[in-house]
């Protein structure tokens, strides 16, 4: 997994002398392995316009240098925008508006996203062009940190995926021992029935407690869950998701957030955001609120959990979890030596 963290600069040619002075500032940050590409960089003899869209294409992050000659430029408000807004829109890079000039640039589509530098001033307006420049250097610095973060998380996943992959030289309980009927719920994760296979897990777990009758389960039944039926139905998830989702899979998670021990703290808002409970803050970083269930249930706009593989390792399964008992249910686990 690479370390480099490449920076795209779109700019007017116009605007070269404001562009060089960025560029200076931002070379304090090769060190850390961040590395600005602009098209003055494109060889003699290359395909300019292949080659500024395998860059664009590629970038970690892509600063946007704003000013009324930027907007009036076709290349790029036809080209270099929108693919650089559909990439941030889904998750692939981070794109940073840098107000070079004042414009009106407010009435674009970028005027929803976060601008550099501080409140959006335009950098030509600084009485210390520098300071403005270095603002715009720490905003890059910082969304290039959460990349480095995010892409170390990634691996430790990858990692986790695979040690869960190892056989288990666990002894795999005999049906007669357990309390729960599980063949429906394999049935369910063999077709990739997630969100069915989550209700069905939840409502195995009742039945196991034996309240089916309330459709939930209190701290003190976690305490008591039988650990054969615990890990037969976490063997069950792992097996079917490739190690990606399961019960030991969030603990391990859990684990490496602290192993929170109570609700409303930092640590617990990170579990969530790592598996996917709760939605990223401003670029990326933090937690913004936790998601729903589902749309049917709540009629809002509120983002709501993923039923599918590509979800975040450790989202499912979700339904007690996200309830309110997941923490117990990682107690719990950790005891039964999942």
């Amino acid at each position: 997994m690479s370390d480099t963290i490449e920076v795209f600069i779109s700019y007017s040619k116009q605007d070269k002398e404001l562009r060089d002075g960025l560029l200076t500032a931002l070379r304090t940050l090769e060190t850390k392995g961040i590395i600005s590409w602009h098209d003055r960089q494109i060889l003699p003899g290359t395909e300019w316009d292949s080659e500024i869209k395998a860059r664009l294409n590629a970038a970690d992050i892509i600063l946007l240098l704003i000013s009324a000659d930027f907007l009036a430029t076709d290349y790029c408000t036809q080209v270099e925008i929108p693919e650089a807004l559909r990439r941030h829109n889904a998750g692939e890079t981070i794109v940073m508006p840098v107000i070079l000039r004042s414009c009106a640039w407010d009435f674009t589509p970028l005027a929803a996203i976060q601008a550099y530098p501080e409140k959006a001033k335009p950098i030509k307006s600084w009485t210390d062009i520098d300071e403005a420049y270095t603002d715009v250097v720490r905003g890059v610095y910082l969304a290039a940190t959460r990349i480095q973060e995010r892409r170390s998380q990634q691996q430790a996943d990858q990692e986790q995926i695979q040690r869960q992959q190892k056989p288990v030289n666990q002894p795999k309980p005999s049906p007669d021992a357990l309390r729960g009927d599980y063949a429906q719920l394999e049935s369910l994760l063999k077709a990739g029935k997630w969100k069915e296979a989550d209700q069905e897990t939840a409502k195995q777990m009742c039945q196991v407690m034996g309240r089916q009758q309330e459709g939930y389960l209190l701290p003190e039944d976690i305490e008591q869950f039988p650990c054969d039926d615990l890990r037969t139905i976490d063997q069950l998830w792992i097996r079917h998701s490739q190690g990606k989702f399961g019960f030991s899979v969030q603990k391990e998670i859990w684990q490496r957030c602290g192993s929170p021990k109570e609700y409303n703290n930092k640590q617990w808002d990170k579990f969530g955001v790592e598996v996917g409970w709760v939605s990223k803050g401003f670029m990326g970083m933090g937690a913004s609120g936790w998601k729903s269930y589902d749309d049917f249930r709540f009629k809002t706009s509120i983002p709501t959990l993923t039923f599918n593989i590509s979800a975040p390792t450790g989202h499912l399964p979700a339904l007690g979890c996200v309830g309110g008992f997941g923490m117990y249910l990682f107690f719990r686990a950790t005891t039964c030596k999942l």
